[in-house]
């Protein structure tokens, strides 16, 4: 029976143990039970810059303020900018190639810390950045927004070392803020209005496709979720992405087809069952056209490149 390494998870509660120890005791002290983490490069092992592939089962917001070389996301090279914020969703896939190693500040915390299953609210909107800068995966800072962010940050981890009964609280506010500050900043330099309503529809439409791509495949289904015409959704997203729906859909297949082309050993034929592709020569098929590459051959070539050792 064939044996498959997937692509290895750093997980939440595993944290606390990756902190530089000195004189014996840790730099930081990580409760696992806390669900939110404020730490900073130089209290972390090297785990925090590993140079292997990986992902995470918490959402991960970096504030970079210096370091140089590369941050590969979902097997996209980026050159790395400061004074910069980096936003990693769940299960996303990136690591480090660097000549400089990093300076800056990190935040964990589990989908579940942000929007409580209990609330009242709906604040899914909250994660909306993390779908938009899919193509752009970065927030860059300038002199006029960096002061204000900055002590944002300092609010924030004062309250993290202060865990008392109402941190939780004060925390997940701040976080609100600054995520809503960032996505401020982002659309400032879009040259479209990306936090007007039909945007606003847009970027709901990307969330439901990240989460459900693997099930629903159709754009009238999301139009139905959405709750508007399929024939309103083609025309807004394309307007507003450049891309069809159908395309975006199509993206987040190939996303997750690459990831596991190269981070397991599934043959071609059992990625494409694990994909929902009932034929699985039609698999490869999408996966030629929309890439240009036959999957043996990505998988050959990522492998390389990256030096992927499974």
């Amino acid at each position: 029976m064939q044996t498959t390494k997937d692509i290895p998870f750093h997980h939440y509660s595993e944290t606390y143990k990756y902190v530089n120890i000195t004189d014996g005791h840790p730099a930081l002290s990580i409760n696992p039970d806390f669900p939110f983490v404020m730490t900073r490069f130089d209290l972390m092992g090297r785990r925090a810059q590993a140079e292997i592939p990986h992902r995470h089962d918490y959402f991960e917001i970096i504030f970079l303020e210096d370091g140089a070389g590369q941050h590969i996301i979902d097997y996209e090279s980026y050159e790395i900018q400061t004074p910069a914020f980096y936003l990693l969703s769940k299960g996303q896939i990136h690591f480090w190639k660097l000549t400089k190693g990093l300076q800056g500040s990190v935040l964990l915390f589990p989908r579940e810390f942000l929007i409580p299953p209990t609330t009242a609210l709906n604040q899914e909107g909250d994660l909306a950045i993390f779908n938009t800068l899919s193509k752009a995966p970065y927030v860059l800072l300038d002199d006029d927004n960096f002061s204000k962010i900055h002590g944002l940050l300092k609010n924030i981890n004062e309250e993290f070392l202060r865990q008392s009964d109402c941190s939780l609280s004060m925390l997940r506010a701040y976080l609100h803020i600054l995520l809503g500050n960032l996505f401020r900043v982002y659309a400032h330099g879009q040259k479209s209005d990306i936090l007007d309503n039909t945007n606003a529809m847009v970027r709901k439409f990307r969330q439901l496709v990240s989460e459900n791509y693997l099930r629903v495949r159709s754009v009238q289904e999301y139009a139905d979720l959405i709750g508007i015409s399929a024939t309103h959704l083609r025309d807004t997203v394309k307007n507003i992405t450049g891309y069809s729906p159908g395309q975006l859909i199509r993206q987040e297949l190939i996303f997750e087809a690459k990831r596991r082309l190269a981070n397991t050993e599934l043959t071609t034929a059992e990625i494409g069952y694990s994909l929902n592709f009932e034929d699985t020569s039609y698999f490869s098929r999408f996966f030629k056209r929309e890439t240009g590459e036959c999957p043996s051959r990505y998988r050959e070539e990522i492998r390389k490149k990256y030096n992927i050792k499974i």
